[in-house]
């Protein structure tokens, strides 16, 4: 719905999930059948939701991604979304339309399961946002405009949110300063597990709590075998699990989530704070010392992201996919993003999935960035790299991928690939070396194994980018996606009330259509 939100005490108009910022959490176990039914009331909008990180096996046509499997939601109209929690761990819902995810429409989700710790720690969920006081489509034509003003290209982000909430205007108790910052009480001695997400548009984080180490457990949808650490770098679209023991001196702790400037700006960027309390001291504004960490957009070291169920991956054997990422403008003078020297772009009223299914037909508009894998039961290698200097968080649907290599500079067949268990994930960084005579793009190597038909996205995650065209679509198994989908009729109700909706109002697509 259409509503006024004040997350740091600034009004800013939003598109929430019930009236809500985040929306509603979802909470289900491995293996449930999830039920969601969505109803469109945005005032001139249509939407969608897509599960991130889910696999939604044999059941493309609930992915969510509009263009792609879907048409969007009309105003008015409704969709139910069916699938299994094939999935466990924490994640999130967001919209897959534009970027309208973060003008609110986006919440939690956590699927209960196995965990690489012992015993039943008592559990936090963080949502971690950028935010401006200027809704985001307000900023998108600046975004991707090429002009020779200053105020185009990237933008700065206002400030970043924890769990919806932070404060403006200065320090804590300072005149003019709004909004609440979250908090949480804590007992002394015992474990708590924080499970952390980013769904920031552009911003990559460093959080820790100040005094206090963690064991990381979990990346993503992957248990992993824990290390201990007292910052980890967390980028767009990532989750992670820490468990923290609390045996410092009773007290305020900072928790922090600190913005890496080099990578996208924020204004507060060293702001974004919580307030971690032991239940046995008054309440209070922290005193506490922040950790030092290296700064930089980056992931965890590979080396430390060790899954606890080890699975190798296998070779491919066919030449592995290379994209080769750069940015331009167009004959518009716009900023679009290409992908071997072409941009994504796909329409909302004229999906890939409904195309396969009715037509057998992919249609043509994304050219050579409709990916064909025909068989299943074999890897598929793809290597993302770019001479240019940005970092870029890359996420792929249907799978959980293998991380191989990631490194700065271009990829070249001497630098080995890691096939013994590797680290397993769904989001995972594409880094960079960005300053100095030697900044340069970087590069990042993934493999997956073909084992689910449809229409799979694959997409930069930091918003402006996908929307200006970092995107590819892989059609997996194409003879078999008919046979997938269990409600055509749905499908096509919701294309027939789309397209009438946009004949009737002249809508068309505005972006990547993604």
């Amino acid at each position: 719905m259409n509503t006024t939100i004040s997350p740091d005490g600034i009004p800013r108009m939003a598109l929430t999930v019930n009236g809500q910022f985040p929306g509603p959490q979802i909470t289900a176990n491995w293996g449930d059948t999830i039920v969601v039914h969505v109803k469109n009331s945005f005032q001139n909008n249509g939407s969608t939701l897509h599960w991130h990180g889910i696999r939604q096996n044999y059941t493309n046509e609930m992915d969510g991604v509009a263009s792609i499997t879907q048409c969007p939601i009309a105003p008015g109209d409704s969709m139910t979304y069916t699938f299994r929690a094939s999935n466990y761990g924490y994640s999130w819902y967001h919209a897959h339309i534009s970027i309208q995810a973060y003008m609110g429409v986006q919440g939690p989700m956590v699927i209960n399961g196995p965990k690489s710790i012992p015993g039943s720690p008592e559990e936090e969920i963080i949502v971690l946002n950028d935010w401006t006081h200027v809704p985001v489509d307000q900023m998108y034509d600046a975004a991707q405009e090429a002009g020779p003003r200053p105020e185009h290209g990237p933008r700065t982000m206002d400030t970043g949110l924890i769990n919806g909430m932070n404060i403006w205007g200065g320090n804590d108790g300072a005149p003019g300063v709004t909004g609440k910052r979250w908090s949480t009480s804590v007992q002394p001695g015992h474990q708590k597990l924080f499970r952390i997400l980013n769904s920031a548009i552009q911003s990559t984080y460093i959080f820790s709590l100040d005094g206090h180490s963690m064991q990381v457990v979990a990346n993503d949808f992957v248990p992993i075998v824990p290390y201990t650490a007292n910052s980890v770098a967390i980028n767009p679209g990532q989750r992670y699990d820490v468990l923290i023991t609390f045996n410092q001196k009773a007290g305020n702790y900072w928790f922090r989530a600190d913005n890496q400037n080099e990578c996208a700006e924020t204004t507060a960027w060293n702001n974004i704070k919580g307030i971690v309390s032991y239940s046995t001291v008054q309440k209070g504004v922290p005193t506490s010392a922040a950790w030092t960490y290296t700064p930089g957009c980056r992931d965890e070291a590979l080396s430390s992201l060790v899954p606890a169920y080890a699975l190798d991956a296998g070779v491919t054997h066919a030449n592995p996919l290379v994209e080769t990422v750069t940015i331009g403008a167009n004959s518009q003078n716009l900023f679009k993003w290409s992908l071997n020297s072409v941009t994504f772009q796909s329409e909302w009223d004229h999906p890939t999935l409904p195309s396969i299914v009715h037509n057998g037909t992919i249609p043509p508009y994304s050219g050579p960035l409709a990916i064909s894998v025909p068989k299943l039961g074999e890897w598929v290698y793809i290597i993302v790299q770019s001479p240019i200097p940005f970092p870029h968080p890359i996420h792929l649907h249907g799978h959980d991928f293998y991380v191989l290599a990631q490194g700065t500079g271009l990829y070249d067949s001497d630098i080995p690939l890691n096939l013994k268990n590797p680290a397993r994930r769904d989001t995972a960084m594409m880094p960079w070396q960005p300053t100095g005579a030697n900044a340069t793009g970087g590069y990042l190597v993934i493999a997956y194994y073909a084992d689910n038909p449809g229409a799979w996205l694959m997409h930069c995650h930091i918003g402006w980018h996908n929307a200006m065209g970092f995107a590819l679509q892989i059609i997996e198994a194409q003879d078999l996606i008919p046979g997938t989908v269990a409600d055509v009729p749905l499908m096509d109700k919701v294309c027939r009330n789309y397209n009438s909706y946009a004949t009737e109002f002249d809508v068309v697509t505005p972006d990547s259509g993604v």
